[in-house]
């Protein structure tokens, strides 16, 4: 077995065994015991500014700490603490070969970092894996593909060409346009809200900030922000009802720069974090574009059972190139990555599918084609009207969560 970690600040995550042991966000409190980590650490932000640190994922790097703990006096010291303590919790860390998935924006200098702390740690790490182009290549197609994804106080565009396998073309970073930036400018719609309505400013004391982000924090995941948000202060419940048109204005605001960078009509794939974030893809399907959203747990599932096998204690490498789930064929298998990137183990095999007759994706659609399964049209996994008026071949929808890529089987 194969245990994963992703290095994301957003949500630092343990994965094993097909399930999400451990996600949490990459925060740190220094506190009189020692420090403390994730969403414990998160709650305690706006309360105590000076005795936190977060973003040392991204930030990996010997330098000095702006504001030193005791126990660390850089990032890398944050980190160290960090994955200790998440392979004292987790044994499968220090027990089984790791891989770990990465941001595409990540240097060298970080990856050796990386290697050097988690060797501290007792951890074997066998590659490193770009998160974003295993997102494009859980979703399968082919030609060129983008991936727009968020990390805590940047995005990142990540290109690729699919075929037989995703081949990361070009990576271009948007620094000042992270969840940070849209958390601090959704805070700032709903404090003028309160304002204006009680003249009652929820960012003037630290306890009902830490109210007010934990509140935005928790939209995160759904397509809908909670547009009714209630602060208690002095004993007393203050609500206001912001509209979403407010937000989505906000988070325009953000992200102009990357929709500048996207053409209009093109597949966008969205990362976890950006998945993740309410409005957005309604907000880039009115700009033209066409999201494509991806969980965490689905990327790490297809790195677990497709890349897994390329994991080699003995000879460490950052993959930028992996196997392309293929929609235009019977199995979905995976194939190994070019020569130049892979070990000697053999990609494992692919499960039967479901599909047995001749698939090919020009025509009208028959079926609808999930991981390695296809499902009739009009059946109850993939209902009829969920396809639209005239629904092509080659086109993927989401259904209930599902990705569906639509394709004609041919008996």
């Amino acid at each position: 077995m194969t245990a994963l970690l992703d290095l994301d600040d957003w949500a630092l995550s343990v994965f094993a065994d097909g399930g999400l042991l451990y996600s949490e966000p990459a925060v740190a409190l220094e506190t009189d015991g020692g420090i403390q980590f994730g969403r414990a650490a998160a709650a305690a932000a706006r309360i105590h500014p000076r005795r936190i640190n977060q973003s040392y994922l991204s930030r990996l790097s010997a330098d000095p700490l702006a504001q030193p703990f005791r126990a660390a006096r850089n990032h890398a010291d944050l980190f160290y603490h960090q994955l200790l303590a998440l392979a004292s919790a987790f044994p499968v860390l220090s027990s089984e070969p790791v891989l770990v998935l990465v941001r595409s924006t990540t240097t060298s200098e970080q990856l050796g970092l990386v290697l050097g702390v988690a060797g501290e740690c007792g951890i074997r790490v066998g590659g490193f894996v770009d998160r974003s182009v295993a997102a494009l290549a859980s979703l399968g197609g082919v030609g060129d593909r983008i991936c727009l994804e968020m990390d805590v106080d940047h995005s990142e565009i990540c290109r690729a060409r699919l075929g037989t396998d995703a081949v990361r073309s070009a990576v271009r970073e948007f620094p000042g346009t992270g969840l940070n930036q849209v958390l601090d400018g959704w805070a700032n719609v709903i404090a003028d809200h309160f304002i204006r309505h009680s003249r009652f400013d929820p960012l003037h004391a630290a306890a009902t900030e830490q109210q007010l982000y934990d509140a935005v924090r928790g939209w995160f995941g759904r397509s809908e922000p909670q547009t009714s948000i209630s602060i208690e202060h002095q004993q007393e419940v203050r609500r206001v009802e912001v509209q979403t048109d407010a937000l989505e204005l906000k988070l325009l605001e953000r992200i102009t720069p990357l929709l500048q960078a996207v053409d209009a009509g093109k597949t966008l794939c969205l990362g976890p974090n950006a998945a993740s974030t309410p409005l957005l893809s309604a907000l880039l399907r009115r700009r033209g574009l066409h999201p494509l959203g991806v969980t965490r747990e689905s990327v790490l599932r297809y790195v677990e059972q497709h890349v897994s096998t390329l994991c080699n204690v003995d000879e460490v490498r950052l993959y930028t190139t992996l196997p392309t789930m293929q929609a235009g064929t019977v199995d979905g298998a995976a194939r190994s990555p070019v020569p130049t990137l892979v070990s000697r183990a053999a990609a494992p095999p692919a499960k039967p599918s479901a599909a047995t007759s001749r698939v090919i994706v020009p025509g009208r659609p028959t079926h609808g084609l999930h991981a390695t399964i296809a499902y009739p049209i009009g059946g109850a996994d993939l209902p009829r009207d969920a396809l639209g008026d005239d629904p092509k071949a080659g086109v993927t929808i989401d259904v209930g969560g599902r990705l569906f890529t639509l394709i004609e089987v041919r008996n």
